[in-house]
């Protein structure tokens, strides 16, 4: 089953790469937290029936609250963190930013579940950090004040998704083996849907932010966005880590980097650099040295 569990690693990273190019293009239209909130209703509508399983009865209390707030942590805040940083930045250098992921599932299994990092990881770490500050530095798309602010938003928004996430991860790893992943994965959708609705109707402009859910946009780049990112991606993800180890997986999952570097040079027309080519050696190398420590 480790196999298994590698293959959908790697079909996850390629599936999650193209769902991160429709949903730049869908964000040129839909606000992050409406964006979100579409993608996790849909992925709750369809995975439905899966929460109607006979090992729903099983799940302890404790176990229920870990995924109820994985989900929460995982989707309605990292997912919204991650749109605000896509729109910021652009998809090719929030894929950089999205190696943050690595350094940060080290840290919170250290922290949460004792695995201290090794000092390969910790320069791992450091690698990510030079990444990141190489392509956040680069003149050529930085030269005024306001450009320095959305990035700067960007980058703390795309390190702030994989902080959270990397907490999620840590709170439903444990509990994997003994559920099935669809009704793992339907479990958090609901939970992050709740509070995603909840964010959505507190806001003074909640009557713009569903307006814009019925537009073009929507149903061209956000609808299939959703399917292939929220049902499948997410789906194969979580049974990555269910089959396989989560170094194994979250190294393969790394692997969507380059594919988003790649896709967005080729369907979004955004600048390859060779700041951004640097920068995208220099993630990736770190997140494999953090993963393989």
């Amino acid at each position: 089953m480790d196999m298994v569990g590698k293959i959908l690693a790697l079909v996850c990273a390629l599936l999650w790469a193209c769902a991160v190019i429709l949903f730049k293009r869908a964000g040129d239209s839909i606000r992050p937290v409406a964006l979100n909130w579409y993608k996790t209703a849909l992925t709750a509508i369809l995975l439905l029936p899966f929460l109607f399983v006979p090992e729903i009865h099983t799940i302890s209390r404790t176990e229920l609250t870990a995924v109820l707030v994985s989900g929460i942590l995982g989707i309605a805040v990292s997912d919204t963190l991650f749109f605000i940083a896509l729109d910021r930045l652009g998809a090719s250098l929030a894929a950089i930013v999205d190696c943050f992921y690595a350094p940060f599932v080290m840290t919170a299994a250290w922290v949460m579940l004792g695995q201290q990092p090794r000092m390969v990881q910790v320069g791992g770490a450091m690698f990510v950090i030079a990444a990141v500050l190489v392509v956040a530095f680069d003149k050529g798309h930085a030269h005024l004040t306001t450009d320095r602010k959305r990035m700067a938003v960007g980058f703390l928004s795309g390190a702030g998704a994989m902080a959270v996430m990397g907490v999620s991860i840590s709170l439903m790893q444990p509990i994997l083996s003994g559920f099935p992943t669809l009704m793992v994965t339907e479990l958090r959708a609901l939970a992050a849907l709740v509070v995603l609705t909840l964010m959505m109707f507190l806001r003074k402009d909640r009557r713009d932010l569903f307006a814009s859910l019925s537009g073009h946009g929507a149903w061209r780049h956000a609808l299939p966005g959703s399917f292939i990112g929220n049902v499948l991606a997410m789906t194969i993800w979580v049974a990555a880590f269910k089959y396989t180890s989560v170094n194994s997986a979250a190294i393969l999952n790394q692997t969507n980097t380059i594919w988003v570097v790649i896709m967005a040079t080729w369907f979004l027309k955004e600048t390859f650099t060779r700041r951004r080519l640097i920068g995208t050696a220099l993630a990736f190398t770190g997140a494999i040295m953090v993963l393989t420590g």
